[in-house]
């Protein structure tokens, strides 16, 4: 009985021992749901929008969309965006964003629509910082309004605290992916294991500018309650949090964020 019972913990300690394994070596598979092929915008009835292309100092070119403000005095987006098919799934919220008036710009992270090269964290804020500056060369930095979604919201805090702009949103944002990963993977010692850990719970303390965060009661993607902890990381004076009853993970856009994002832009200085 005894040998019968060192057997079964024996096979139980190399089954989790693989299956560690395994998710440590494809861990960057389960964070970026890459989607690589260019979706044009016109596709995805968004004709105002046009193909932008940065080249990163690597030498790997990034393409996004642009949308041109139409007013001098209207804000223009650095929308970075979530981890799953990338910017077509966004095209009714950035003709809503741009209706006003507005600027849109939203670059395809690397191995996303038309983006050359693989996802990581360091990448990623490499490039938002490229994007950052090609904006900066055109507008200036109290225009230039930072939003992130979902695995997003990390790429723009980490970038806020680096930069000025006129305000950050955020929409349906971790505390961070160390966080997630805790929750999907209770069993596995996450903080050792992963490598893109994406600390928006550090980020936002260096954050100056003031802070907006979206998020639905109903998300059960990212819950709510990590936005919650989010914001108490982040300065009270100037983190503001409008939760959205029965709403999903990305809150629709039409469904109240249009009006708040706007209103609340409209009292900043």
């Amino acid at each position: 009985m005894k040998h019968l019972l060192r057997i079964a913990i024996g096979l139980a300690i190399v089954a989790y021992l693989g299956a560690a394994a395994y998710m440590t070596a494809f861990q960057r598979s389960f964070l970026y749901r890459t989607a690589p092929e260019w979706q044009e915008p016109a596709d995805h009835n968004l004709p105002q929008a046009s193909r932008q292309i940065l080249t990163t100092p690597d030498g790997i070119m990034l393409s996004g969309w642009w949308i041109a403000p139409k007013r001098d005095d209207a804000p223009v987006f650095l929308y970075f965006h979530g981890n799953a098919n990338g910017l077509s799934r966004r095209a009714l919220r950035f003709s809503i964003m741009s209706a006003d008036g507005s600027g849109v710009l939203a670059m395809s992270y690397r191995g996303y629509g038309g983006s050359g090269g693989a996802p990581t964290e360091m990448a990623l804020h490499a490039d938002a910082l490229l994007a950052y500056r090609h904006l900066a060369q055109q507008f200036a930095p109290e225009r230039i309004v930072i939003f992130g979604e979902s695995l997003g919201s990390g790429v723009a805090l980490n970038l806020a605290r680096q930069v000025k702009t006129k305000a950050v949103v955020l929409d349906s944002p971790y505390l961070s992916i160390v966080e997630q990963a805790r929750l999907s993977y209770p069993w596995l010692p996450v903080s050792r294991l992963l490598i893109d850990q994406f600390r928006s719970d550090l980020f936002i303390r260096q954050v100056d500018e003031p802070v907006l965060i979206l998020h639905g009661t109903a998300d059960t993607l990212i819950p709510p309650v990590q936005s919650e902890r989010l914001a108490a990381s982040g300065n009270p004076a100037l983190v503001t949090r409008k939760l959205y009853e029965g709403q999903p993970h990305v809150v629709r856009y039409n469904q109240g964020p249009d009006a708040d994002v706007r209103a609340w832009l409209s009292q900043i200085r």
